[in-house]
């Protein structure tokens, strides 16, 4: 009897967990580097994948993150019998906005994690020092907590900084870092005691009348090598549609002092050794195509010929034609004479309890009495009308289907704009499509949109985007633009200050947009898509000409 109690405690609370599931959003994205030896006809895949699980509001500032490596081996774990693989990643983290006179975010994370923070990693993901900090032992075949991971984001006059740090419980280490942002560029120090490494990072970023420039530099070493640092110097430069890049590193005693991303055969990180590459290229509407070359002291003591070849740059993908090894791995010989590279990046977002309500919409037979409420009317009307009314409207494509969002585009009429959601979306849809669209209201994460049952093209129109005025929800969906100064820049986002309120320009991968031409103190305008995330308003370009430095 106690058995069956407890299976049946079971089967309910494995019922209860898959519906709670249907509450939250999943987004998915898949990147890696397929390499192809074309003398010999090997191939080497090497693929990572992303999950984010973030809850339904009011917990969705909190979320559920895994990454994983898909050709290594994995620890299994049995559930119900059955077995599934530990992901090497797995942690939980939340990002909260305080927004006090010093301190205007913190972060928070628990779990197996990475730590990657440096300023020198501009170009070919080479750094020097900088931190690298994994919570994880890889000799711990078991999964374990991992470890703990901060940080603090703040103001003070004229100056931002981020001061952080982690510790690994699983190797019993710790790292430590500190940034600052001035006029006269941005200055890091990071030290860790996994290597016991200690390193200062610098960069910045001037206008010239030729173009921009942005320049790099670091040096660091381990504690018991001070004396024999390595150094590495880079810069970039972009003007108009043209762009170049160098970069030198020495490496000194230490030869974990300098990263070297995928790319770099032969083992570069010799102690005692120097690395040059450079890159010139012009990108065209639409896409990039440009020749590099790099050459090492081991390549050279070895007689070889340095490494030269051209890549084509189209959103996501990059694909690399060389004469030489353009990836090191054990799947492919030390040297090839020619190698294509392709890089590669998927990214899906899923709503699954969208989803069903979708399907069950489509299920439903609609009673007359309903038939005779879908009638047009205007989209700022929406938001006044109870979540879950059958609504058609009319209104003009502002975005191309997924570019922002798996199965999304938003559409904008004289009155506002609003998100669009559904498989049944056409694809072949284009920016200034004018559309009848009908279906269900739905709030999703504090934002309104109509799950879609039909939608047809009946004529087209010129998309004019709206000054964004100030950050109010009542411009959430359209299509906004800003102009102001640029205060701070991240890795995929920076904040743009009118003078009247700052907002956050945050760039989606599946754009292709680069942010190689802005730096703090620029002048922009800014065109995209105002949306919420995480309760803080943003816009999203779609396009590179959405972003224009003045």
């Amino acid at each position: 009897m106690r058995g069956k109690l407890i299976r049946h405690a079971v089967l309910f609370f494995s019922i209860f967990l898959v519906l709670l599931s249907f509450a939250f959003r999943i987004d998915f994205k898949l990147t890696g580097y397929l390499t192809y030896d074309m003398n010999l006809g090997n191939l080497d895949n090497f693929p990572i994948a992303y999950w984010t699980i973030t809850p339904p509001a009011p917990f969705d500032s909190v979320a559920f993150k895994f990454t994983d490596y898909l050709t290594y081996s994995h620890t299994t774990f049995k559930l119900f019998d059955y077995d599934f693989i530990v992901p090497r990643y797995y942690f939980v983290d939340t990002r909260l906005s305080v927004n006090t006179s010093y301190i205007q975010t913190i972060y928070l994370a628990a779990g197996r994690m990475r730590l990657s923070r440096g300023l020198t990693s501009q170009y070919e993901s080479v750094s020097l020092g900088g931190l690298k900090f994994d919570t994880y032992n890889t000799s711990n075949t078991t999964p374990g907590l991992g470890g703990f991971v901060g940080y603090v984001y703040g103001k003070f006059g004229g100056y931002s900084y981020e001061v952080g740090g982690a510790y690994s419980t699983e190797l019993n280490n710790f790292a430590l870092y500190g940034t600052l942002t001035t006029d006269f560029g941005r200055f890091g120090a990071y030290y860790e005691t996994r290597y016991y490494q200690v390193s200062l990072n610098y960069s910045n970023s001037q206008k010239f009348p030729f173009g921009t420039v942005d320049y790099w530099a670091g040096v660091g070493a381990a504690t018991n090598t001070i004396n024999e640092p390595s150094f590495l110097v880079g810069a970039r430069l972009t003007s108009g549609p043209w762009f170049a890049a160098g970069q030198f590193a020495w490496i000194g005693a230490n030869k974990y002092d300098v990263s070297f991303a995928t790319g770099e055969p032969s083992n570069p990180n010799a102690p005692r050794s120097w690395n040059v590459m450079g890159e010139v290229g012009y990108n065209f509407p639409g896409f990039y195509v440009g020749i590099f070359a790099k050459y090492n002291s081991n390549w050279a003591s070895s007689g070889w010929l340095p490494l030269y070849g051209i890549k084509l740059n189209v959103a996501d993908f990059s694909l690399s034609f060389a004469n030489g090894d353009l990836y090191a791995s054990s799947a492919l010989p030390t040297t090839q004479f020619a190698l294509l590279k392709l890089t590669y990046t998927y990214q899906t977002s899923i709503d699954l309890l969208g989803a069903v309500q979708s399907l069950v919409t489509s299920l439903t037979p609609e009673p007359a009495v309903q038939e005779s409420k879908q009638t047009a009317i205007k989209i700022a009307n929406l938001y006044n009308m109870p979540e879950g009314s059958k609504v058609t409207v009319t209104g003009t494509v502002l975005a191309p289907v997924g570019l922002l969002s798996n199965s999304v585009t938003y559409i904008q009429d004289e009155t506002g704009a609003i998100m669009l959601y559904g498989r049944s979306i056409p694809t072949s849809l284009n920016v200034g499509d004018i559309v009848v669209v009908s279906g269900s209201t739905k709030v999703y994460n504090n934002i309104l949109e109509i799950v879609v049952d039909n939608i047809t093209v009946v004529g087209k129109s010129t998309v004019k985007p709206v000054e964004l005025k100030s950050l109010d929800k009542s411009y959430l969906s359209n299509l906004v633009y800003v102009t102001g100064t640029v205060e701070s820049v991240g890795k995929d986002n920076f904040i743009v200050n009118t003078g009247t309120f700052k907002v956050k320009v945050y760039i989606k991968s599946a754009t292709g947009i680069s942010l190689a031409g802005i730096s703090e103190g620029k002048t922009v305008r800014v065109t995209g898509i105002l949306t919420l995330f995480k309760d803080e308003l943003e816009i999203q370009p779609l396009k590179q000409t959405d972003i224009e430095v003045k």
